[in-house]
């Protein structure tokens, strides 16, 4: 019996502190005292079984979890938001994914902080509906949500649901923990933006991911940027005759662009980003101008690699680099361009490049706990400001 009263009363001192609870103010919605709450915490007594029922609805856990021995979770929840989509992923203690939704995006910055949290609810709603998710260990990874702020906003909203344990950050630890499995290495993001994050020695490091309006080449934006910039020079005879220009007013399907500018300006970043494609496209059919836009971007892309090998001292062996993101869909244009420039400014170190095409959404898990591959990755040092 005492065993059992020392154990409930972790369990209930856990909970109630979780829920930010006082013992006063846990006992008066009990009808019991302060001095009563606190001899249950500090296991002298445990309380008649009426009581009990209500405690433990109280505090939105179950009777088995006031008296539970393990707090191992039973399931994982990882959350990778996105710029374009948020995807959803529960799993169990051995790794498998049970269920898995997606939804809209949940950038905070684009959508604003009300409609970014209202997708995050209503996933965490549909995939954790049948579940007590005091079991539910979840990590959320969401673009725009590294910020300080953002991430205090995100951590009390996920602080609500009553989980085993909760924490959040950017969508790049997802694709960190997903990418390079608690081993040492690069990860580069090409998507609408870029950047670069760099595992060594336990030690997380960025470079780049300025955003939009400083990062100078790479992205999705940047290569949007230069079609846009290289077919309005076309127009006015300022640059090199090209077909981006005819590609862009078809896909626009106003000519001529400059006298158009406006409809650029007005489509944002991620708007500028879905023109990106028309360089591929112009590349494909041999123009020049295309493939001198694909060549300084990728230029870029190697200067920030052979930046990031820096990282790794005097370490000899083949470092790893993955690659992920949406213009890797473009990988066999993209690659033989990296590895040049990474010869022409001969980068000091040797570079195992590859490209990610697994499930970010893993990442997520793995920050919540869940194993990959038979190990649990230690992701503490990527949750630090």
């Amino acid at each position: 019996m005492e065993d059992y009263a020392m154990l409930f009363a972790e369990n209930l001192r856990r909970f109630r502190k979780h829920l930010k609870m006082t013992q006063e103010q846990l006992g008066e919605r009990l009808g019991y005292t302060e001095k009563a709450v606190s001899k249950w915490e500090g296991g002298n007594s445990i309380p008649p079984a009426e009581t009990l029922i209500l405690l433990a609805d109280a505090l939105n856990v179950s009777l088995d979890d006031l008296f539970g021995h393990s707090s191992q979770a039973d399931y994982y929840l990882g959350i990778d938001g996105g710029a374009t989509k948020t995807t959803f992923a529960l799993a169990d203690r051995q790794g498998n994914i049970l269920q898995k939704i997606v939804l809209g995006p949940s950038n905070p910055f684009d959508l604003g902080f009300a409609a970014a949290a209202a997708i995050i609810e209503q996933g965490i709603n549909q995939i954790t509906s049948h579940m007590h998710r005091r079991k539910i260990a979840m990590f959320a990874g969401i673009s725009g949500g590294g910020m300080h702020e953002m991430r205090e906003r995100f951590k009390m909203l996920f602080a609500s649901y009553g989980f085993l344990r909760a924490d959040n950050g950017s969508d790049a630890l997802n694709i960190i923990a997903a990418g390079l499995k608690g081993s040492d290495g690069i990860i580069v993001i090409m998507g609408t933006g870029i950047s670069c994050f760099v595992s060594c020695n336990g030690e997380i490091t960025r470079l780049g991911g300025l955003g939009y309006l400083f990062d100078r080449g790479g992205s999705g934006y940047n290569l949007g940027n230069d079609a846009i910039y290289a077919a309005c020079c076309d127009e006015d005879g300022t640059g090199e005759r090209t077909l981006i220009t005819r590609l862009l007013c078809e896909e626009c399907k106003s000519a001529p662009l400059s006298k158009n500018i406006f409809q650029f300006y007005n489509a944002g970043k991620t708007g500028i980003a879905s023109f990106a494609p028309v360089v591929f496209e112009a590349y494909a059919q041999g123009d020049k101008v295309a493939e001198e836009i694909l060549d300084r971007n990728m230029k870029s892309v190697a200067s920030l690699i052979a930046s990031a090998g820096r990282c790794f001292g005097d370490k000899t062996s083949p470092i790893k680099v993955s690659f992920v993101g949406g213009l890797t869909k473009q990988w066999d244009v993209l690659f033989p361009m990296i590895s040049r420039h990474l010869e022409e400014i001969e980068a000091e170190k040797d570079f195992d490049i590859n490209v990610f095409d697994g499930d970010v959404v893993v990442g997520a898990l793995a920050c919540a706990g869940m194993p990959i591959d038979g190990k649990t990755i230690n992701c503490k040092q990527l949750f630090a400001d």
